[in-house]
């Protein structure tokens, strides 16, 4: 019996593969690409300026298909769609990962 590849963890997981798939799979080749497109570029850069907390916080409250085009356009302008936690450790531990147990090194992993 094959093996499958173990389910995403959260939510968020389970978007940024739907994103990854529709940029390498040729659906979304370009940023225009992506319906609404200057809209959504437009959000993508208010929340990639925001602090992690609100940026988190806006992510959390926004509808699925939002957050596709977001992490689409992550991935077409950033290479991954993943850029909206690159200062955040452990909001993407928690957010992406679903890891929760760090809460004792939540300020020394933020720290570094």
């Amino acid at each position: 019996m094959l093996t499958t590849a173990a389910q995403p963890r959260t939510r968020f997981a389970a978007l940024a593969v739907r994103a990854r798939n529709i940029v390498d799979s040729g659906l979304c080749p370009r940023t225009s690409a992506v319906p609404d497109w200057l809209t959504r570029l437009d959000q993508l850069e208010h929340l990639t300026a925001a602090a992690a907390a609100a940026r988190r916080g806006t992510l959390a409250i926004l509808d699925d298909d939002t957050v596709i085009d977001l992490l689409v356009l992550s991935y077409l302008r950033r290479g991954t769609p993943y850029a909206l936690w690159a200062d955040t450790l452990t909001g993407f531990a928690e957010d992406v990962l679903g890891v929760t147990t760090w809460a004792e090194l939540h300020t020394r992993v933020d720290a570094t």
